[in-house]
């Protein structure tokens, strides 16, 4: 697993507590509506903590800037 920076860890913990709290509510019979959106917006966030970072993506489309002769 690769390092992850200070902002990645914070993302990934966040999205942890989230999906244990909608796991705590699965188990204590709350409704769908009241565990789902825990659980859909922590996996989401452990996924995006994971991301690569916008510096090392490759974009095909972005011009290239002019060369100096």
């Amino acid at each position: 697993m690769k390092k992850l920076n200070t902002a990645q860890k914070v993302v990934l913990t966040i999205g942890v507590l989230g999906l244990a709290a909608s796991i705590y509510g699965k188990i204590n019979g709350w409704e769908y509506k009241e565990y789902f959106p825990f659980f859909y917006s922590s996996l989401s966030m452990m996924w995006i903590a994971f991301l690569p970072r916008k510096r090392a993506c490759f974009n095909p489309f972005k011009r290239k800037s002019a060369q100096k002769s």
